[in-house]
């Protein structure tokens, strides 16, 4: 099927997402196909929310009123799961995009999926794990919001980063369980490949999330692992 015309849904929980980020994940979502429907969810006439006015206009993003009737319970998230299940059974869309960061939507997630549908999950990093691996692949917004030029982007290095030196350690076993899976009887393992295992065994994996631009990048700070050569790697 040509991605293009692939027929995406997006769903975006408004109550937990940046409104400045959106144009930066409606720009990545062009990547997976065409999308037909865009929606955000959320009690728009909260003002925490009304900042989203110019946004939803500017993006075409349909808002989807939903009140908070009852005090401590989030009826965003309720509609959003039952306004995603409508959508699957309509048999309309072929991937749906879930921008969600705080709300734990492994189990929808789960059931798209159970159901031979592509899901693709955006959020910040406090989103739950288990959504996350519940995707086919997840993104990080931090991810997606340009770095700072300038003398700014010059700290922006592993050593000025918190964190960063037990993200690397997390980063060594996801990498070694990578290349031992994708790795031939030579031991030659292909870019290629490598990347595809990295996502499957972490759908939110991104070299940027180790301070690399690039998956090269990523393999050079593990020598004792993968000779990054043209060889052995892409």
């Amino acid at each position: 099927m040509d991605d293009l015309e692939t027929k995406l849904a997006i769903l975006i929980d408004a109550d937990n997402t940046p409104y400045h980020s959106i144009g930066q994940i409606l720009d990545y979502s062009h990547k997976f196909g065409n999308t037909i429907i865009k929606r955000a969810y959320g009690d728009w006439s909260a003002t925490a929310l009304k900042e989203w006015n110019g946004i939803l206009r500017e993006y075409a993003v349909k808002p989807m009123q939903q009140f908070q009737y009852t005090k401590g319970k989030n009826s965003t998230d309720t509609a959003m799961v039952i306004n995603a299940m409508d959508i699957l059974h309509s048999k309309y869309v072929e991937v749906f995009i879930l921008v969600i960061s705080d709300s734990d939507f492994t189990g929808l997630a789960i059931k798209i999926r159970e159901a031979g549908i592509k899901v693709i999950g955006i959020g910040r990093k406090t989103a739950p794990s288990s959504f996350a691996k519940g995707c086919e692949e997840f993104i990080f917004i931090e991810n997606l919001i340009p770095q700072p030029k300038g003398h700014d982007r010059k700290k922006l290095t592993v050593e000025s980063l918190p964190n960063t030196e037990i993200s690397i350690l997390e980063g060594e076993e996801l990498f070694r369980k990578a290349v031992q899976n994708t790795a031939d009887e030579n031991g030659v393992v292909l870019g290629s490949n490598l990347g595809l295992m990295l996502l499957k065994l972490d759908p939110s994996f991104s070299p940027k999330n180790f301070c690399c631009k690039n998956l090269s990048k990523f393999i050079e700070l593990y020598p004792s692992i993968l000779n990054n050569t043209k060889e052995k790697s892409a």
